[in-house]
């Protein structure tokens, strides 16, 4: 058996804006703008069980866009406060 010392070529990734929520605050009603993100292809979703936001988190709804923290009264304004964040500061 004939072992390389080298990684095969891979297909380059396309790099995607991460969007990443909190799971109380998906409880808390941010799970409506998840279920929306989570069908573009052009984000990455990531659920923590904690992002020491906490304050925020009691205040409203909130998701962590490429680093940057997002609020909104709804799951809609959400949506919409998200695709501005990506816009101003894309991370690609």
């Amino acid at each position: 058996m004939v072992f390389s010392l080298f990684k095969k070529k891979k297909e380059p990734q396309q790099l995607k804006n991460r969007v990443e929520f909190c799971i109380t605050n998906l409880a808390l009603g941010a799970a409506d703008a998840y279920d929306v993100l989570v069908e573009r292809e052009d984000i990455e979703i990531e659920e923590s069980g904690c992002t020491s936001h906490c304050e925020i988190c009691e205040q409203g709804i909130f998701a962590i866009v490429n680093g940057e923290v997002v609020t909104a009264d709804d799951a809609e304004t959400l949506v919409q406060a998200i695709d501005v964040e990506l816009k101003q500061n894309p991370l690609f």
